[in-house]
């Protein structure tokens, strides 16, 4: 009898044990930061992302979004979802932790939509290379939110701007420490100059720089359009938002909760890419619509820029990735981006 109380009291003690578990579960809140305001793209991505993972999850894992950087700027929150203060965040991966990163920007690893996509899906050559970076510093990549292809914006007239080969009189702006983006811009003919993000407005309108370069044609309309005059569509990196999130908080999930997260998050980034080229073109129009000359440069001149930039810009900021990096990039754009 004794020993069949002790086997009754172990059973409970598991089945207690196994409630206890599952109430943890189910009480999950996870907090996820966006840069973006509410109403936007990236804001309505991430709030969808909240709702199929608590459907995915019966309820058993939230996520509460806190849109337009309310829980600080992205290179605080990328700290801060490292130590584990913030659960996940969407936006750009900070360099400062790893220059691998820069990858987010490295100048001409595709021109295509579809060459991204390739790249940045799960088992991409870009999705492998952030995906052990961020392991590294105890993150989770779960996916990638495009904002768009990069080009530049200009106070004047361009002339060629598809000929990498042509001595330019204009000086372009370029973000503080963007030294991608400067050689790059020195190899296609202009000087380059760098201005802090509040003060670019007031330089472009008084001839302190005639343009920049570094965002997408949404971000110039939004901020930037009365002192733009002729923009053109480079194609000279893809702008986007990575969904990550820290690895300990991610682990102390139940497994099918973390493959329901693995889940949604590749079916935002698919699904974002299968929007991107529309939306680009949307937000093209809307330059159009405000005055803004619009130059879109076709594939003969993409191609040209970007084996311009392969064999002479490449060599000179690989430090920028690491050698380790850097090689695994070349081989994978030399055999197609596999």
């Amino acid at each position: 009898m004794s020993v069949l109380k002790h086997s009754l009291k172990a059973v409970f003690t598991g089945l207690a044990l196994v409630a206890f578990a599952s109430s943890a579960w189910a009480a999950t809140t996870l907090r996820l930061s966006t840069l973006d305001k509410p109403g936007s793209d990236g804001e309505i991505a991430a709030q969808e992302l909240a709702k199929r993972v608590e459907a995915g999850t019966d309820g058993r894992v939230k996520i509460k979004v806190y849109p337009a950087s309310q829980l600080g700027d992205w290179v605080e929150v990328h700290d801060q979802v490292v130590g584990g203060a913030v659960d996940i965040a969407m936006q750009p991966l900070a360099t400062s932790s790893d220059r691998r990163l820069a990858i987010g920007w490295f100048p001409y690893l595709y021109t295509s939509y579809e060459e991204a996509e390739k790249a940045n899906i799960r088992g991409g050559f870009v999705d492998e290379i952030v995906s052990q970076v961020t392991a590294d510093q105890g993150l989770k990549l779960l996916g990638i939110f495009g904002v768009g292809m990069g080009g530049a914006g200009f106070a004047k007239d361009v002339a060629d701007p598809g000929n990498p080969d042509v001595k330019r009189t204009l000086k372009v702006r370029v973000w503080p420490g963007g030294t991608t983006h400067r050689v790059m811009m020195e190899r296609f003919g202009y000087s380059v100059a760098t201005v802090p993000w509040a003060e670019l407005f007031t330089a472009m309108q008084t001839g302190v720089v005639d343009g920049q370069i570094g965002g997408t044609a949404e971000m110039t309309y939004d901020n930037l359009k009365e002192a733009t005059k002729t923009w053109v569509q480079f194609n000279d990196h893809f702008e986007s938002n990575w969904i990550f999130m820290n690895a300990k908080r991610f682990q102390s999930l139940d497994p099918a909760d973390q493959k329901v997260l693995e889940d949604v998050g590749q079916q935002i980034t698919k699904e974002r890419f299968a929007q991107l080229k529309v939306r680009d073109a949307e937000q093209l129009q809307r330059l159009k619509d405000f005055g803004v000359k619009v130059v879109e440069l076709d594939q003969a001149q993409l191609d040209a820029l970007s084996k311009a930039v392969r064999s002479d810009v490449w060599p000179k900021i690989a430090d920028e990735l690491g050698d380790e990096a850097y090689q695994r990039v070349k081989q994978a754009v030399g055999s197609g981006g596999s």
